[in-house]
Protein backbone atom coordinates (compact mmCIF):
# COMPACT_ATOMS: atom_id res chain seq x y z
CA UNK A 1 0.00 0.00 0.00
CA UNK A 2 1.68 3.51 -1.03
CA UNK A 3 1.57 6.27 1.46
CA UNK A 4 -1.15 8.02 -0.25
CA UNK A 5 -3.38 5.27 0.14
CA UNK A 6 -2.15 4.60 3.90
CA UNK A 7 -3.20 8.26 4.45
CA UNK A 8 -6.14 8.12 2.87
CA UNK A 9 -7.72 5.57 4.79
CA UNK A 10 -6.65 6.98 8.00
CA UNK A 11 -8.45 10.14 6.93
CA UNK A 12 -11.52 8.06 6.37
CA UNK A 13 -11.28 6.79 9.93
CA UNK A 14 -11.21 9.90 11.67
CA UNK A 15 -13.70 11.58 9.80
CA UNK A 16 -15.57 8.22 10.66
CA UNK A 17 -14.72 9.23 14.21
CA UNK A 18 -15.93 12.84 13.92
CA UNK A 19 -19.09 11.72 12.50
CA UNK A 20 -19.91 9.60 15.89
CA UNK A 21 -19.14 12.82 17.77
CA UNK A 22 -21.66 14.91 15.24
CA UNK A 23 -18.26 16.44 13.30
CA UNK A 24 -16.70 16.14 10.23
CA UNK A 25 -13.06 16.76 8.80
CA UNK A 26 -14.39 20.13 7.32
CA UNK A 27 -15.25 21.32 10.52
CA UNK A 28 -11.02 21.81 11.26
CA UNK A 29 -9.95 23.50 7.96
CA UNK A 30 -5.94 22.99 8.57
CA UNK A 31 -7.11 19.11 8.06
CA UNK A 32 -6.59 17.69 4.73
CA UNK A 33 -9.84 15.60 3.54
CA UNK A 34 -9.98 12.20 2.58
CA UNK A 35 -10.76 11.73 -1.57
CA UNK A 36 -12.44 8.77 -2.18
CA UNK A 37 -10.57 5.60 -2.17
CA UNK A 38 -11.27 2.25 -4.44
CA UNK A 39 -13.17 0.10 -2.76
CA UNK A 40 -10.87 -2.43 -3.42
CA UNK A 41 -8.34 -1.09 -1.12
CA UNK A 42 -11.20 -1.03 1.82
CA UNK A 43 -12.05 -4.30 1.28
CA UNK A 44 -8.04 -5.01 0.94
CA UNK A 45 -8.04 -3.49 4.58
CA UNK A 46 -10.94 -5.45 6.04
CA UNK A 47 -10.14 -8.70 5.57
CA UNK A 48 -6.24 -7.61 6.07
CA UNK A 49 -7.24 -6.68 9.57
CA UNK A 50 -8.92 -10.27 9.83
CA UNK A 51 -5.76 -12.10 8.96
CA UNK A 52 -3.40 -10.00 11.09
CA UNK A 53 -2.15 -12.50 13.52
CA UNK A 54 0.51 -14.69 13.93
CA UNK A 55 0.14 -17.62 13.25
CA UNK A 56 2.86 -19.67 14.60
CA UNK A 57 2.04 -18.16 18.18
CA UNK A 58 -1.80 -19.50 17.04
CA UNK A 59 -0.88 -22.78 16.82
CA UNK A 60 1.35 -23.75 19.70
CA UNK A 61 -2.23 -21.71 21.95
CA UNK A 62 -4.08 -24.18 19.92
CA UNK A 63 -2.53 -26.99 20.83
CA UNK A 64 -1.95 -25.88 24.51
CA UNK A 65 -5.62 -25.21 24.84
CA UNK A 66 -6.50 -28.21 23.34
CA UNK A 67 -4.15 -30.51 25.79
CA UNK A 68 -6.38 -29.09 28.57
CA UNK A 69 -9.60 -29.18 26.72
CA UNK A 70 -12.23 -32.23 28.08
CA UNK A 71 -13.38 -35.16 26.32
CA UNK A 72 -16.50 -33.51 25.14
CA UNK A 73 -14.84 -29.96 24.59
CA UNK A 74 -12.10 -32.54 22.14
CA UNK A 75 -15.12 -34.63 20.57
CA UNK A 76 -16.83 -31.37 19.52
CA UNK A 77 -14.14 -29.45 18.47
CA UNK A 78 -12.89 -32.26 15.87
CA UNK A 79 -16.59 -32.54 14.63
CA UNK A 80 -17.09 -29.16 13.81
CA UNK A 81 -13.24 -28.33 12.87
CA UNK A 82 -14.06 -31.38 10.19
CA UNK A 83 -16.88 -29.97 9.05
CA UNK A 84 -15.82 -25.95 8.61
CA UNK A 85 -12.83 -27.98 6.28
CA UNK A 86 -16.04 -29.95 4.57
CA UNK A 87 -18.32 -27.58 4.10
CA UNK A 88 -20.95 -29.20 6.08
CA UNK A 89 -22.89 -26.22 7.63
CA UNK A 90 -24.89 -24.98 11.21
CA UNK A 91 -23.51 -26.58 14.05
CA UNK A 92 -25.68 -25.52 17.54
CA UNK A 93 -23.74 -26.29 21.07
CA UNK A 94 -25.94 -25.97 23.67
CA UNK A 95 -24.30 -25.59 27.36
CA UNK A 96 -25.94 -24.50 30.58
CA UNK A 97 -23.71 -21.54 32.47
CA UNK A 98 -20.33 -22.62 33.35
CA UNK A 99 -20.03 -25.69 31.00
CA UNK A 100 -16.82 -23.63 29.24
CA UNK A 101 -18.50 -22.68 25.61
CA UNK A 102 -16.88 -19.80 25.55
CA UNK A 103 -13.12 -21.98 25.47
CA UNK A 104 -14.97 -24.54 22.96
CA UNK A 105 -15.75 -21.13 21.03
CA UNK A 106 -11.92 -19.58 21.37
CA UNK A 107 -9.87 -22.98 20.57
CA UNK A 108 -12.13 -23.15 17.27
CA UNK A 109 -11.51 -19.67 16.61
CA UNK A 110 -7.55 -20.14 17.58
CA UNK A 111 -7.12 -23.15 15.65
CA UNK A 112 -8.81 -22.42 12.11
CA UNK A 113 -7.07 -18.79 11.85
CA UNK A 114 -3.40 -20.36 12.74
CA UNK A 115 -4.72 -22.48 9.32
CA UNK A 116 -4.55 -18.98 7.99
CA UNK A 117 -8.36 -18.64 7.43
CA UNK A 118 -11.14 -15.84 8.78
CA UNK A 119 -12.97 -16.58 11.93
CA UNK A 120 -15.83 -14.47 13.02
CA UNK A 121 -16.38 -13.94 16.58
CA UNK A 122 -19.76 -12.83 17.58
CA UNK A 123 -22.06 -12.51 20.64
CA UNK A 124 -25.75 -10.91 20.89
CA UNK A 125 -24.59 -8.62 23.64
CA UNK A 126 -21.40 -6.63 23.86
CA UNK A 127 -20.55 -8.33 27.76
CA UNK A 128 -20.49 -11.55 26.05
CA UNK A 129 -18.04 -10.32 23.04
CA UNK A 130 -15.71 -9.32 25.13
CA UNK A 131 -15.16 -13.07 26.48
CA UNK A 132 -14.50 -14.29 22.82
CA UNK A 133 -11.29 -13.40 20.94
CA UNK A 134 -11.18 -10.71 18.89
CA UNK A 135 -15.38 -10.72 19.43
CA UNK A 136 -17.72 -8.17 18.35
CA UNK A 137 -21.29 -7.98 18.70
CA UNK A 138 -23.86 -9.52 16.10
CA UNK A 139 -25.36 -5.97 15.95
CA UNK A 140 -21.80 -4.84 14.97
CA UNK A 141 -20.73 -7.39 12.56
CA UNK A 142 -23.58 -7.92 10.38
CA UNK A 143 -24.83 -4.23 10.83
CA UNK A 144 -28.07 -5.89 12.09
CA UNK A 145 -30.73 -2.65 13.39
CA UNK A 146 -31.05 -1.94 16.85
CA UNK A 147 -35.14 -1.33 16.89
CA UNK A 148 -36.22 -4.42 14.56
CA UNK A 149 -39.57 -3.97 12.95
CA UNK A 150 -41.13 -6.84 10.32
CA UNK A 151 -39.44 -4.09 7.39
CA UNK A 152 -35.51 -4.33 9.00
CA UNK A 153 -32.88 -5.79 7.07
CA UNK A 154 -28.84 -5.57 8.04
CA UNK A 155 -27.41 -2.99 6.38
CA UNK A 156 -24.44 -4.43 4.52
CA UNK A 157 -24.78 -3.72 0.54
CA UNK A 158 -23.75 -6.84 -1.72
CA UNK A 159 -20.11 -6.70 -3.09
CA UNK A 160 -19.19 -3.85 -0.05
CA UNK A 161 -15.90 -5.11 2.12
CA UNK A 162 -18.06 -6.27 5.13
CA UNK A 163 -20.34 -8.59 2.54
CA UNK A 164 -16.99 -9.55 0.84
CA UNK A 165 -15.75 -10.56 4.61
CA UNK A 166 -18.46 -12.83 5.21
CA UNK A 167 -18.19 -14.79 1.99
CA UNK A 168 -14.63 -15.33 3.00
CA UNK A 169 -15.19 -16.35 6.86
CA UNK A 170 -14.10 -19.96 7.17
CA UNK A 171 -16.48 -20.13 10.20
CA UNK A 172 -18.81 -17.74 12.43
CA UNK A 173 -19.02 -18.69 15.42
CA UNK A 174 -22.10 -16.98 17.50
CA UNK A 175 -22.65 -16.74 21.07
CA UNK A 176 -25.89 -16.36 22.50
CA UNK A 177 -27.46 -17.30 19.41
CA UNK A 178 -31.14 -16.51 18.50
CA UNK A 179 -31.80 -19.84 17.35
CA UNK A 180 -35.85 -19.84 17.67
CA UNK A 181 -36.67 -20.29 14.14
CA UNK A 182 -33.40 -22.37 13.51
CA UNK A 183 -34.46 -25.55 15.20
CA UNK A 184 -38.15 -26.91 14.67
Amino acid sequence: MSDDEIKQLCLMDIDKILHSYGKILKDYPPMPLATEVDSSLLTKRVIREELNFNRDDLKKNASDMLSIATLEQKYAFNKIVTAVYCDEGFFSVYGHGGTEKIFLWNLMFTEIRSRGDIVLNVASCGIASLLLSNGRTAHSRFKIPLNITEYSICNIKPGSPPAILLLKAKLIIWDEAPVDGLIG
